[in-house]
């Protein structure tokens, strides 16, 4: 009886040897995007999302700037898959954000996936030669739930759809933008926790982007999450058109600020005040608003690094915070 081979080793490197630690990270948009990163755009419904993601693609295929911010560092074609939006509609806004940028839609490196029938991730090998095809830089799918039959409850099931798609992104160079649907309430405030199905999807992006409305027709604010670069303050995101001329243009624009909010200027203001942590009941009580409001304020500014629990007795600052004559345009102190 001949003796079984002993298992292969797994392939090492040595750590020093895998990247170059002082790198600068490689944008696609810059403080937005990087290149071969995987990614989610977030929201609830009718918040705009596909609107946004078109526009990220015109950016990239235009090299000009995305949402009227964002540098592109790395421009290129496009691939898009719009799987729910009709495409007169797709084309009607492409075209439109083309406009304003001063440029023909058929003139840009925009190529849309027609073949039905796409999922993941049996999917992934035709897409990856589709990718490679076009020489994309950006690949967006449109909507995730239309490109699979997986539980999204499901981690397990979840993983092989996530895995293809990170890898796909690394393997290409080419980023990847999953447009996925939120719940109406993100969990302890935390936008990522809002994301239908898994805690897998959460964890998946490089970049997650968040969308929501702060009024009805009002303003969406944007929430950018990265996992290797500073994650900026929130966005207050608005969409722009004219449609005077024969062709119609659209764009987008950002503020630096989101709009203000009184409730986290008097929470903090209450926090800072006072000379030992304040508890929930109390800072409810002098706010007068619904516990469900304010835990999930408190929650988020525990997020961000600027409230903490301290034990049972209550909240108290995380670090320093300026008072309210050193606090940002939009109520919120420096930085945060």
């Amino acid at each position: 009886m001949s003796t079984p081979d002993p298992p292969a080793p797994y392939r090492t490197r040595p750590a020093a040897q895998l990247a170059d630690p002082a790198a600068p990270l490689r944008w696609l948009l810059t403080d937005l995007f990087l290149v071969g990163a995987a990614g989610i755009l977030g929201g609830a419904p009718k918040t705009g999302k596909s609107f946004i993601a078109l526009d990220l693609a015109v950016a990239v295929a235009s090299g000009q700037p995305a949402l009227g911010r964002f540098e592109v560092a790395t421009p290129g074609p496009v691939l898009l898959l719009a799987a729910e939006d009709p495409p007169a509609v797709v084309v009607q806004r492409l075209a439109a954000l083309a406009t304003a940028r001063g440029h023909a839609l058929a003139a840009l490196p925009v190529a849309v996936i027609v073949e039905a029938g796409l999922r993941l991730p049996d999917g992934l090998d035709r897409l990856a030669a589709t990718v490679v095809q076009r020489q994309a830089r950006l690949l967006i799918l449109d909507p995730l739930i239309r490109v699979h039959r997986a539980d999204e409850n499901s981690a397990a099931e979840m993983a092989a759809v996530l895995d293809g798609v990170r890898g796909l992104a690394r393997a290409t160079d080419c980023a990847v933008l999953l447009v996925h649907h939120t719940r109406k309430a993100a969990a302890g405030g935390i936008a990522g926790h809002a994301l239908r199905g898994s805690s897998d999807l959460h964890a998946f992006g490089d970049t997650n982007l968040y969308l929501r409305r702060l009024a009805s027709d009002g303003p969406l604010e944007l929430r950018i999450e990265h996992r290797a670069a500073p994650c900026p303050p929130p966005l207050r995101v608005q969409l722009r058109t004219d449609d005077t001329d024969l062709l119609p243009r659209a764009r987008f624009v950002c503020d630096d600020a989101a709009p203000a909010d009184p409730l986290r200027a008097r929470t903090l203001a209450l926090v800072r005040g006072a000379p030992v942590p304040v508890s929930t009941d109390a800072l409810r009580a002098t706010l007068g608003v619904r516990k469900q409001t304010l835990l999930a304020l408190l929650h988020r500014l525990a997020d961000d690094g600027v409230l903490r629990r301290a034990g049972r007795e209550g909240w108290t600052l995380a670090r320093a915070v300026p008072g309210p004559d050193l606090t940002s345009r939009n109520g919120n102190p420096p930085g945060e």
